[in-house]
């Protein structure tokens, strides 16, 4: 009954943002809870990020109305069966084009704002500074940031979704483990983000000169994906997205 209340009010944030949704069965919320808590939830060790994933399990289970709608298939947990999305699952870094991992970006100039979610990766090989566009396959809810760095240095980040800026996040990551070295570098998102099929995200990092002319900094997108079980089969990032020909047929994540 728990699940099936936040469905509705899922329904009505949804008719008010105006996202094309289809309710999920109650075998379908079964396996949403099931894959919610095992991959996510348990999947961290950390209580600051499994309150986090706990107060947004309504944004997250939108996304995967969303993902039943966009994708015309039934969800169907973490591992799913032949034609069926996969999720909620955790968000690797090859869905949004970032690379094999997190750590792929982890080199950046500072003193100025620099792209982190953008085209140009050497993953996807498109132009830099230019936004990724999500695809047919996926839809990404995104709930906050970390940085996996032992010593990280971001400063803050902003997002530019479908061309419209929104406000800078301060994450204060560097300030945050002088003060408390045994903290977790975690910034949550007063509202989680539901990137949909053609939603086009572009992420910068800003850090400090007072640094040096690089940093170092392994930043994370934490929240959930929902993506269709085909794709789920593929294991390397480069032939998930590598390539102009892969990222169009796979179409989880794509260039502008």
């Amino acid at each position: 009954m728990v699940l099936e209340n936040l469905q509705a009010s899922a329904a009505a944030v949804a008719a008010e943002l105006g996202l094309l949704n289809k309710p999920l069965t109650g075998k379908e919320l079964e396996k949403f809870n099931r894959a919610f808590e095992r991959s996510l939830v348990l999947a961290y060790p950390e209580r600051e990020i499994r309150d986090a994933y706990l107060r947004h399990q309504g944004e997250i289970l939108l996304g995967a109305m969303v993902a039943k709608e966009q994708m015309d298939a039934e969800v169907d947990g973490e591992q799913p069966s032949a034609g069926k999305i996969g999720g909620p699952i955790p968000i690797r870094a090859c869905f949004v084009g970032v690379g094999d991992d997190w750590e792929d970006l982890g080199s950046f100039t500072t003193g100025s704002p620099q792209n982190w979610i953008h085209s140009g990766t050497t993953l996807l090989g498109g132009t830099s500074g230019n936004p990724i566009r999500v695809g047919d396959n996926a839809v990404i809810v995104v709930i906050g940031i970390r940085s996996r760095h032992p010593s990280p240095k971001v400063e803050s980040v902003k997002f530019e979704i479908d061309g419209k800026e929104k406000p800078v996040l301060v994450t204060a990551f560097a300030q945050k483990a002088t003060a408390n070295p045994s903290g977790l570098m975690f910034k949550e998102f007063d509202y989680g983000q539901v990137w949909k099929k053609d939603t086009e995200v572009l992420g910068k990092i800003f850090a400090t000169a007072a640094y040096g002319s690089t940093v170092t900094d392994y930043l994370e997108l934490i929240g959930a994906a929902f993506i269709m079980e085909p794709q789920l089969r593929v294991h390397d990032a480069y032939d998930l997205a590598g390539t102009s020909a892969k990222r169009d047929v796979h179409k989880v994540v794509r260039t502008t």
